[in-house]
């Protein structure tokens, strides 16, 4: 059975320096917060860093981390929750394509346990919730 829903993403502005991912991830787990996907990214030469985080608990989970001083903004994505196999993203991806609706970006992980969490942030949400589901 496939999961899907809109959920809200934090995107964490912060500094770009050694430490800072077990710092995050340290803070949400002593907050008890589970992480459910993140995608995180720095460029060699900047300053910031960016984490894409889906936790369990994202109003509990910007508070924690506002306490840091990070900046936080929210954006409402779509999961998907799928059987782990091979093709199922392109599935996905013809699904969203035949209601032209854009992908501005998509992450996911798979733990090998037969399930996949796909994150995508589209061009309308709501038709891409309807449209999957």
């Amino acid at each position: 059975m496939n999961v899907i829903q809109e959920e809200i993403e934090l995107q964490v502005i912060t500094p770009n320096e050694p430490g800072i991912f077990g710092r995050v991830l340290a803070t949400l787990a002593n907050a008890g917060i589970n992480l459910r996907a993140f995608f995180v990214q720095s460029e060699r030469h900047q300053e910031k860093g960016q984490f894409h985080l889906v936790t369990s608990d994202y109003k509990k989970a910007e508070l924690a981390l506002r306490s840091l001083g990070f900046k936080i903004k929210t954006v409402r994505v779509i999961t998907v929750e799928v059987e782990d196999r091979i093709g199922v993203g392109a599935e996905i991806g013809a699904l969203l394509a035949g209601a032209v609706i854009d992908i501005r970006y998509s992450y996911g992980s798979s733990a090998g346990a037969g399930r996949t969490l796909l994150v995508f942030k589209t061009s309308n949400n709501a038709k891409a919730l309807k449209t999957l589901q």
